[in-house]
């Protein structure tokens, strides 16, 4: 399943960033993940399992690593062409509806959907954002 999530970001990294990076250099969205994201999960509720309380620990990570997102696409589109910019924009819309599909693909109507698709959303975003920050660094 992650292989499947990362797949259409390394493919739009590739359409947007020929050449830039080898495949081999995967992102473990885990590894950029606050660390109070880590210590919000092992408090409080969050640590004896409730779902609302998990869930509000990946809603707080979720916006970190979307206002990531927000910057990292910023400073992408700054240093492009209005046509590199046309692009990227095509590429990042196109990479959202993809995200929220992927992310509807494996509901199951029960209380586990909440934390499913919020990892989900929590897990593409971050990577998104990271792909968005190699593309300004190069």
């Amino acid at each position: 399943m992650l292989l499947r999530r990362l797949a259409p970001g390394l493919m739009l990294l590739a359409l947007t960033a020929p050449g830039a990076f080898a495949a081999s250099d995967p992102i473990d969205p885990e590894k950029q993940y606050s660390p109070a994201y880590a210590a919000c999960l092992n408090s409080g509720d969050a640590i004896k399992g409730v779902t609302a309380a998990m869930a509000g620990c990946t809603n707080e990570e979720l916006g970190k690593q979307d206002a990531r997102l927000n910057r990292a696409y910023k400073a992408a589109m700054a240093g492009r062409s209005r046509a590199e910019q046309a692009k990227l924009r095509t590429v990042q819309r196109a990479w959202i509806k993809r995200r929220d599909a992927e992310c509807r693909e494996d509901l199951t109507g029960g209380t586990i959907d909440v934390l499913n698709i919020g990892g989900c959303h929590l897990s593409m975003t971050t990577v998104r954002a990271v792909e968005l920050e190699r593309m300004v660094r190069r």
